[in-house]
């Protein structure tokens, strides 16, 4: 049988946006921003100055304040902060004026994060000023005095944490119909590998799409009186991001690029072993369409690349080639989201439905409640030739 011909394309769906918003003056010319870096010696734990010269091209002097307060990011190899910046000895609060062709001149201190020592760049994004760089000594022993939170004291030998984020949906649901066997929970995690560790921007900027991923799906049958795992999806995952193209288009909201290499096996030996492994690309579309309202579209396009002809040699006719993934909805509130496979054996859909309950009950807990739909093939790779249809309810921590 001919594999590639089950190639299919089309549309799908994942959400994902960033929405930043910055405080600017508004003037008939834009102004034109220079940052120096701080001087003479740093140290990691102590306050830093640096210095902001702002230009006014156009005939009419311009007071705003704008720049009376700024958040400044500081990376390192090691580490990434945010931290607010305010005028040297002055209020910060008060407006600033620029002349007419001319310039203002301002001065900024800041606390200086006590683990940031080294090469540290400066920038601050929210005016696109692009980074400045001054080396910053580690902070002496003597001065590491003032007592501070476990999980403070902790980052000190987790310098890469920040790098650590959520992944695909991580769930708990109770199996409804058929009944509590076909209860799922999963968990999923990604890191990225480079943390700006060249000299060139360019580079940088390269690697910095290199991420390692892990995703854990377990199937639980929790009807039974030993409560045992049917199966479990084991999916290392090693990918690339490219996180922004800009097609000048605007009605898109963001468009990226994801490509990237996953192994999948259920851990088992014998007769019950299954693996497989894939090489895919996933270009992913956002949408604001109004209000508070948002759709996303990811189209994934895989091969199997050494799959296992011993235990599962059919598994594409199950699987497929192709996976429609949409999501829709709002981040405060209801959130769809759907992954559609078409194979030779059949359509498989998958959908979820999450609100937070936060809203739901009025508190601060920090769950979604969590709604999934699945009807088709190979959700468990044990029997991945076996059509089910499978209804769960449960909560949800990311979605």
């Amino acid at each position: 049988m001919n594999r590639t011909r089950h190639f299919i394309t089309g549309l799908a769906v994942l959400a994902s946006f960033w929405w930043t918003a910055a405080a600017a003056p508004v003037v008939a010319q834009p102004l034109k921003l220079w940052l120096v870096p701080p001087q003479g010696e740093a140290t990691a734990g102590s306050q830093i100055r640096f210095t902001l010269f702002i230009e006014n091209p156009d005939t009419s002097p311009v007071t705003t304040t704008a720049y009376a307060r700024l958040m400044v990011t500081l990376k390192t190899p090691a580490s990434f902060k945010v931290v607010e910046a305010v005028p040297a000895g002055g209020n910060p609060d008060y407006a600033i004026t620029i002349p007419a062709q001319g310039f203002a001149k301002q001065v900024y201190t800041l606390p200086l994060p006590e683990q940031m020592s080294g090469n540290v760049s400066l920038s601050i994004e929210a005016f696109n000023t692009g980074p400045v760089l001054f080396a910053a000594a580690p902070m002496p022993v003597e001065m590491q005095t003032e007592q501070v939170a476990l999980g403070e004291k902790e980052s000190v030998f987790q310098p890469f944490l920040d790098n650590l984020s959520a992944y695909e949906p991580m769930y708990f649901l109770f199996g409804v119909d058929p009944g509590m066997d076909k209860s799922k929970f999963q968990v999923s995690f990604r890191y990225k590998l480079f943390n700006e560790p060249f000299d060139s921007q360019i580079v940088n900027g390269f690697v910095d799409g290199f991420h390692l991923a892990y995703t854990q799906t377990s199937h639980w049958d929790l009807s039974s009186d030993s409560e045992p795992f049917d199966d479990t999806s084991y999916k290392p995952e090693l990918f690339y991001l490219v996180p922004k193209i800009d097609l000048n288009t605007p009605w898109v909201t963001a468009f990226g690029l994801k490509t990237g290499f996953q192994h999948e096996s259920n851990g088992k030996g014998g007769d019950d072993s299954r693996s497989t492994n894939f090489a895919y690309v996933e270009p992913i579309m956002a949408f604001h369409l109004t209000d508070q309202y948002y759709l996303a579209l990811a189209p994934k396009l895989w091969t199997y690349v050494g799959n296992d002809d011993e235990t599962n040699p059919d598994l594409f006719e199950y699987r497929g080639y192709f996976d429609f993934h949409l999501k829709l909805g709002n981040p405060e509130g209801f959130v769809l989201d759907t992954h559609t496979h078409w194979a030779e054996a059949g359509l498989s859909f998958l959908t979820d439905l999450s609100y937070p309950l936060t809203s739901l009950l009025k508190s601060r807990l920090n769950l979604y409640l969590h709604l999934q739909y699945f009807n088709g093939y190979a959700e468990r790779l044990l029997e991945y030739q076996k059509k089910e249809e499978i209804i769960r309810l449960g909560v949800s921590i990311t979605r």
